[in-house]
């Protein structure tokens, strides 16, 4: 192959197989790089399908087509290296997983630790207010009435946590923008390329939901030990 062809419209910015612009490339015969450079061979054939949908397709043409000048099987997929998308997408999947990975163990954790804050939190005031807890018990009140009143503080503390944290990611977002990444790299002005933080509403409907379930976990402990104080222990507590 002693040509090879660009498909970028006008102004396009592309990243190309050999880490540059195509932009800020030269296109020239491989014989007449052979003369600039006293190159027989050529090492390096770049290729481009006419739609990504047939890239398979086209890797094939081009083996079949390069087997038949070397005289090797077309099926010889050791004859020569071939890199393409397909190549690039498990790296690209291994690494996507890994952060995901990584975000959801550190995540995890965060809410491991806030679930034993809040819960420590709860133990704390069923202790200073086992007065109080004995008085309701005397008046009539049940043991369900007194889990349901700590459980729905500890849901409390956590829920305004969670509202707290996404009215403070609206903020972030807002005050970070646009982030650039590949525009300044091709100098591109038109923000195609650039990074914009955006916050879907399946997100904060699934992190209520975890908030949620972390408030019913801390503050179960807690509103079962205040639920079973004796009404006549817990009015002689100082």
């Amino acid at each position: 192959m002693n040509w090879t062809r660009n498909n970028c419209g006008p102004g396009s910015k592309r990243v190309s197989n050999y880490f540059t612009s195509d932009d800020e490339s030269a296109w020239i015969p491989c014989t007449s790089a052979g003369d600039l450079w006293d190159t027989r061979y050529a090492s390096v054939m770049v290729f481009e399908p006419v739609a990504p949908q047939f890239e398979a397709k086209a890797r094939e043409q081009v083996q079949a087509l390069i087997a038949e000048r070397q005289r090797f099987s077309p099926t010889d997929k050791k004859a020569f290296l071939m890199f393409g998308s397909g190549e690039l997408r498990p790296i690209i999947d291994g690494i996507t997983i890994g952060l995901e990975a990584l975000l959801t163990f550190i995540g995890a954790l965060t809410l491991g630790i806030g679930g034993v804050g809040v819960m420590n939190i709860m133990l704390v005031t069923v202790d200073e207010r086992t007065r109080e807890i004995g008085l309701r018990r005397a008046l009539g009140a049940r043991r369900r009435h007194i889990q349901a009143q700590f459980l729905s503080e500890a849901l409390a503390i956590t829920l305004t946590g969670g509202v707290l944290g996404m009215v403070l990611s609206y903020l972030l977002a807002a005050a970070m923008g646009t982030l650039p990444l590949l525009g300044p790299l091709y100098k591109d002005t038109s923000g195609q390329g650039d990074i914009r933080l955006h916050i879907s509403l399946a997100t904060l409907a699934l992190s209520a939901g975890i908030l949620t379930l972390v408030g019913v976990l801390s503050g179960i402990l807690p509103a079962i030990r205040a639920s079973r104080l004796d009404p006549v222990d817990a009015l002689r507590c100082e």
